[in-house]
């Protein structure tokens, strides 16, 4: 099979499914949660603005009092993994597929040795520090840790915390869900499961980003290399290369969809109903 031809109709009932978007198949506790996250490796909080991606808050028909507390709730029982990873947008990953997000995204080396080869900054630095002498932190007593009480500081760590969450190296380990919830903090490298931790240090990057790409295909149902490439922050060139080898081993066809902008690819075998 060359190429086949889908109108974007066909590709949102199929994502309606999947995606749980549809009023019949929304979701309301954990335990569906948790099985959607299982099904399709990783699902988003909320979504990313001008981007189509299965979320919760799609998932639970945007019903933001149902999935609040997840982001807590979730991680504080090891469920699986939460944490702004994707755009800076919060992301639930399963067990399953955290080795290729570790292996795509960490350095795996410890920080120390990042901030002393200089890929680390002191504010950095002294976040992780603190972290590592006392524990999984709340987000308020790591801000008073961190320094004086002042904007400035309370801006620094937000920043902070984005950014060593995308390089994997801290994660939110539940939390407060009274009020305005708030993250409890950890190393990366602490909270995840000893065996995970192995099996993503085991991994080669460029596997763990061809797997990557392989269940996001799978998950979207249709898209282009260029939108893989901006979702995972990677060159278009890599990502066209990867989506060539999925192509010539029959893992993939080309599409053509009229209202997509760009060369498509699905997934094959093509994704059929979804089971509830």
């Amino acid at each position: 099979m060359s190429s086949v031809s889908l109108s974007l109709g066909e590709i949102e009932r199929i994502r309606s499914r999947l995606w749980r978007t549809s009023p019949s198949r929304h979701i309301g506790g954990e335990r569906r949660a948790l099985r959607l996250i299982s099904e399709l490796g990783f699902v988003l909080i909320i979504p990313i603005s001008g981007s189509e991606m299965p979320s919760m808050h799609g998932a639970t028909g945007e019903d933001w009092s149902t999935w609040w507390d997840w982001k807590q709730t979730l991680p504080q029982r090891r469920a699986c993994y939460y944490a702004k990873l994707l755009r800076n947008r919060g992301v639930f990953v399963s067990w399953e597929r955290f080795p290729a997000f570790y292996a795509a995204y960490a350095d795996g080396r410890p920080y120390w040795r990042l901030y002393r080869e200089g890929l680390l900054d002191p504010d950095e630095k002294r976040v992780l520090d603190l972290l590592d002498a006392n524990g999984p932190m709340m987000t308020r007593a790591l801000r008073l840790a961190f320094g004086p009480r002042s904007k400035e500081n309370t801006r620094l760590v937000k920043q902070r915390l984005v950014g060593l969450q995308r390089r994997l190296l801290v994660c939110p380990a539940g939390g407060d869900t009274e009020g305005w919830s708030h993250h409890r903090w950890d190393l990366v490298d602490r909270w995840v499961p000893g065996d995970v931790l192995a099996e993503a240090r085991r991994t080669p990057r460029e596997a763990a980003q061809l797997a990557l790409v392989r269940k996001h295909i799978q998950n979207m149902v249709a898209t282009t290399a260029a939108d893989i490439a901006w979702l995972f922050g990677w060159e278009r060139r890599v990502v066209q290369e990867m989506v060539g080898r999925l192509l010539a081993a029959g893992e993939a066809v080309r599409a053509f969809v009229p209202e997509m902008e760009g060369e498509a690819v699905v997934p094959l075998p093509f994704p059929g109903k979804a089971s509830r």
